[in-house]
């Protein structure tokens, strides 16, 4: 019964550690692995669990990958992850003569009689329009797949420069010596990674994976090749780091520190990459140096936020080469991109041995977007100035603010529009019949024209009222205001009040995002005052009664 019991319990602990399937594990405790071992498939460290290894050599098979997701963890201790996966072929940064021109050595003294190098492109690369140029001065064509070069006993070490523009990743996967004596016992195959290079990296895939939102921990370990992706909370303190980066720290939430390591080669131009906000630490780190520079910042897609839509602007220094996007144009809702949205580099971290080191150790992107037309119903007048302006381009923000008092706004004018007040001569009752009359103030508290018009309505039905004509208003000037006169004449006798509002133009996204609004007078007595005019019958009938009473009176007196 206690075997059994222990069975029991011994299969409970291995449950709560790993949940197997066919091709992962998961991890939800803590693991320990401190023996030498490969690793196959795909191991996936879950909140609240952790992987340590320690003191030991784990090779990754190809294909393989170790996934640490947020909340859990991997130390990696005095050990060295490998992999049995394919080595790395190797490729120029770019194909010219000078100091920075790729080229590999010929080991020529190694061999006791004269041969025929034979270089070999990888698989999916070709030599066409490549050429091939020793130091002593021979130089070879290549073809699809190889180019030729010969050598006499008594040639030294040689290096040989690649030169041309390929159509293609043109990589080179090693040295075939044939020695002129024949024979296929004779051959002698150099790959490409046992080479001196100069100007050259690593060229392949990646055989296996590490990725982390979680902590990684690596201290006095060595890491060999792979994919290491960290958007978690990464210190790398000690060791060495061969042919393992670009490190890709490129989430803005990331954070990265390395410390006291070696960085020794890089499938790309730099050895690690962050995103725009990824948060970094490099301590006494022993870089790759050379053509590859030591980071890169690089940021996505962009967005520009107007107040309208249809505004046309461009962005000025964008990336390294500060290229201009030329003109772009607002969607409906007033949504543009940066650029054509696409991924960009915006900062790097020279090379330690590099001249523009030497100029600046850290380039930054400095892009600048500009309006070029932004034109609403407010400045339709072409005398008139666009709105808008320029503003720095911030590459910590997925959405960049283009309205007034942005961040990063260089110069912005727009308008903001106020209906500040409706005064009349009289508040209390009013004859119908006079209409009454009125001054509308409109107030600029803005940097710009504006040509504003509004209209009135009855405050209580909405109903449209005739104030003068169908639209009333016209210039108000920045940082004044203008007043206009109107003439209110309800349809009918009663207590009314008056709400005028600014008319905004269509092309914007929000009604208020340059202000307007609208001003609601109190309730005035509208009444019909009738006239009492010189033309009444009155006096007339007693002036006729006078008369026939005096005509009487005579007649009486005759008789």
């Amino acid at each position: 019964m206690r075997t059994l019991a222990s069975i029991l319990v011994l299969t409970l602990l291995i449950t709560c550690s790993f949940q197997a399937s066919a091709q992962s594990e998961s991890v939800y405790s803590d693991i320990v692995w401190d023996t030498d071992r490969t690793h196959f498939g795909e191991i996936v460290i879950r909140n609240g669990g952790s992987l340590t290894i320690e003191n030991s050599v784990i090779t990754m098979a190809e294909g393989s990958r170790i996934i640490v997701e947020e909340g859990g963890s991997l130390m990696i201790d005095e050990s060295t992850i490998t992999t049995s996966g394919p080595l790395y072929d190797i490729v120029g940064f770019g194909y010219g003569a000078g100091l920075d021109g790729s080229a590999f050595l010929i080991p020529a003294s190694d061999f006791s009689e004269s041969f025929t190098a034979v270089i070999h492109a990888v698989g999916e690369g070709s030599f066409f329009g490549m050429e091939f140029i020793a130091e002593n001065g021979q130089s070879a064509y290549g073809n699809e797949t190889s180019a030729e070069l010969k050598f006499d006993s008594d040639d030294g070490d040689t290096w040989v420069t690649v030169m041309g523009i390929p159509s293609s990743s043109m990589g080179i996967s090693g040295i075939e010596i044939i020695p002129d004596s024949g024979g296929e016992d004779g051959l002698i195959q150099i790959p490409s990674y046992d080479l001196q290079t100069r100007n050259m990296r690593p060229y392949g895939n990646p055989s296996y994976e590490v990725e982390s939102n979680g902590v990684v921990h690596i201290t006095s370990s060595d890491i060999d090749r792979g994919r290491w992706v960290m958007n978690g909370d990464t210190t790398i303190t000690g060791g060495a780091i061969n042919n393992a980066g670009p490190i890709l720290a490129t989430e803005n939430s990331a954070s990265i520190s390395i410390i006291g390591a070696v960085i020794n080669g890089s499938l790309d131009d730099h050895d690690v990459r962050m995103g725009g906000s990824t948060s970094s630490d490099f301590v006494d780190v022993d870089w790759t140096d050379g053509l590859t520079d030591r980071w890169e910042r690089r940021v996505g897609t962009q967005q520009v936020i107007f107040e309208a839509s249809d505004v046309i602007y461009r962005v000025d220094g964008l990336g390294y080469n500060q290229q201009n996007s030329g003109s772009q144009i607002t969607d409906q809702y007033g949504i543009g991109t940066i650029g054509m949205g696409a991924e960009r580099v915006v900062e790097i971290g020279w090379a330690v041995d590099s001249y523009e080191y030497s100029e600046s150790p850290v380039w930054y992107e400095n892009a600048i977007l500009v309006t070029e037309s932004y034109r609403t119903a407010w400045n339709a007048d072409n005398s008139m100035n666009d709105y808008g302006g320029s503003l720095e381009i911030d590459w910590n923000a997925s959405s960049i603010d283009a309205s007034g008092g942005a961040p990063g706004i260089i110069e912005w004018i727009t308008p903001n529009i106020s209906l500040t007040s409706i005064e009349g001569a009289n508040l209390d009752s009013v004859d119908i019949n006079d209409g009454w009359g009125a001054n509308v103030t409109i107030t600029n508290y803005g940097n710009a024209d504006a040509v504003v018009y509004f209209v009135c309505d009855d405050a209580d039905t909405g109903d449209r009222q005739s104030v003068g004509d169908v639209y009333v208003g016209g210039l108000v000037e920045s940082q004044s205001e203008s007043v206009f006169p109107i003439t209110w004449t309800p349809t009918k006798e009663g207590d009314w009040a008056l709400m005028c509002s600014i008319l905004t133009p269509s092309q914007l996204i929000s009604e208020e995002a340059w202000g307007g609004g609208s001003f609601t007078t109190p309730y005035i007595s509208f009444e019909s005052v009738e006239e009492q005019g010189a033309g009444s019958v009155i006096p007339i009938l007693v002036a006729l009664g006078m008369g026939v009473i005096g005509v009487g009176w005579f007649l009486v007196r005759r008789l």
